[in-house]
């Protein structure tokens, strides 16, 4: 079952993106962790630092962006990128989601991803025709999208589907 057919939704016109309907780094058990820092734990490759003894924010580890390649250590050079950016999915169908759909959206770990600052700001709200990471990534980029879009019931840009096609064309299994 897909997720938006299950959620109650409002319509909303597409042009009044507001990021702050997205509601994004919720803590949803209360740990204090947000899903920006859960995420950081659960990816680094050495064992993480806090910023103070509560443990609440992540200051280092070791992560992989696999945007570019690059290998960061300190928590306050990476973003958390959605894969399907906030305003995308608003664009192409999210405008009429619920709260709680758009929350669940923003914080999903299935959308998100650690990746260098200046990347997710290149990448900025762009779809897959105006934005691509590194060749050695888009597979897997463009599986996620694709699993993504199906699983909120996305009408992507018919460029980016193009995209997305070509790219998955040429993809072999592992």
């Amino acid at each position: 079952m897909c997720l938006a057919s299950a959620a109650f939704s409002q319509p909303l016109d597409a042009s009044d993106y507001q990021r702050k309907e997205w509601r994004h780094w919720e803590d949803f058990d209360g740990d204090c962790q947000n899903a920006r820092q859960e995420l950081l734990i659960a990816q680094s490759q050495l064992q993480i630092g806090f910023t103070n003894t509560r443990g609440c924010t992540v200051a280092t580890g070791q992560w992989l962006d696999p945007y570019t390649g690059l290998m960061f250590n300190k928590a306050s050079d990476v973003d958390i990128d959605h894969v399907i950016p906030l305003k995308y999915a608003h664009d192409h169908g999210g405008a009429s989601w619920s709260p709680l759909l758009k929350k669940l959206f923003a914080n999903d770990p299935e959308n998100l991803l650690i990746v260098d600052d200046g990347e997710n700001q290149r990448k900025s709200a762009k779809g897959p025709a105006d934005y691509l990471p590194r060749f050695q990534y888009q597979c897997e980029y463009a599986n996620k999208w694709q699993g993504l879009a199906r699983k909120y019931e996305l009408q992507l840009a018919h460029r980016d589907t193009l995209v997305l096609e070509r790219i998955l064309l040429n993809c072999t299994e592992t």
